[in-house]
């Protein structure tokens, strides 16, 4: 929540942001009251060059029987905040040295079987932003659940249908869009170090990026995160050469070549043209139906003609004296 769940309301707190060393002490302190509550328990890496944090952000899963109440209770936490659906509960707790300042920890409770692939999804800060905007083109799309195909002939009407999973396994998806795990894993040492693998992509167009063509999303990360900001205005504008040379080297994908590439990749074809037909299916009955009831329509309108004809005709000069 960006340190903000406490700052609002009747009785807001204040939730300052903390410089890197009271961040990592307060992190690995927290982590270890967490670690026996929970089967897993993690942090995911943090966004490089960053000069303070809003908040502290954990992942958990598998719960102990913890309730809000007993985590509480384990974080001395002065108060707490769980909107009603969300899988996140926030936790106010106190800021080292200072009265009336309170550090905000949030804790987000993966769904069973996601916990890797979330805390993979969710490290470096802006990285899957920027690796988003390069993949989606090609019909790929990362989220939450993990990797997904979105089929043209659906997603045009029912995006949430045309999302086809594909996986939610690190190392795969890393090794699909040609990037180092082992890079992946580690910290950045700079933004530019972060820029750097996105471009490493093996789907990577610079003109993806172009300010004035962004999707409406991306054009949103623009204005609110800077790390995104400063790849499309600072590193592509002063690396243009680069970008344009490794262009010339990799192949010139299209959306159907990622497509059947992903097909092939995690055996998803059988599934693929079974969700198509079924699509297909579903709208030529409903094509039946909507004819039918036109017909049907169609055929009223005609009865209504022919009985007002006679109406008509018995009204008139066809009346019988």
């Amino acid at each position: 929540m960006g340190g903000n769940a406490f700052t609002s309301g009747p009785t807001p707190l204040t939730t300052p942001r903390m410089p890197p060393r009271l961040y990592y002490s307060l992190r690995d302190h927290y982590l270890s009251l967490l670690f026996p509550l929970y089967e897993e328990v993690a942090t995911p890496v943090e966004a490089p060059s960053k000069t303070s944090y809003g908040d502290i952000d954990v992942l958990v899963s598998q719960p102990k029987s913890p309730s809000t109440e007993t985590l509480a209770k384990a974080l001395s936490a002065v108060r707490t905040c769980t909107t009603s659906g969300s899988s996140t509960s926030s936790f106010a707790l106190p800021y080292p040295g200072r009265a009336d300042a309170y550090v905000q920890l949030d804790i987000h409770l993966c769904p069973p079987g996601t916990f890797r692939w979330q805390l993979f999804h969710q490290s470096h800060g802006d990285l899957w932003n920027l690796l988003g905007t390069t993949i989606r083109p090609f019909g790929i799309t990362a989220n939450n659940a993990g990797l997904h195909l979105r089929i043209p002939e659906i997603e045009e009407l029912n995006r949430k249908r045309g999302m086809l999973f594909l996986t939610r396994e690190p190392d795969e998806v890393l090794d699909f869009l040609g990037l180092d795990a082992d890079v992946y894993g580690r910290p950045f040492e700079s933004g530019e170090a972060m820029y750097e693998f996105v471009v490493g992509c093996r789907f990577f167009r610079g003109d993806r990026y172009v300010r004035d063509e962004l999707k409406s999303n991306d054009r949103k990360r623009m204005a609110q995160r800077d790390l995104y900001r400063r790849f499309v205005d600072e590193l592509l504008t002063a690396n243009v050469a680069i970008v344009k040379t490794r262009g010339e080297r990799v192949p010139g994908f299209m959306r159907e070549d990622v497509q059947e590439a992903a097909l092939e990749r995690w055996e998803k074809r059988g599934e693929f043209e079974g969700r198509v037909e079924e699509w297909r299916r579903e709208r030529r009955e409903l094509l039946d139906k909507q004819n039918g009831r036109q017909k049907r329509k169609n055929d009223a309108l005609e009865v209504e003609e022919y009985v007002g004809a006679w109406v008509r005709w018995l009204g008139g000069d066809g009346a019988v004296e």
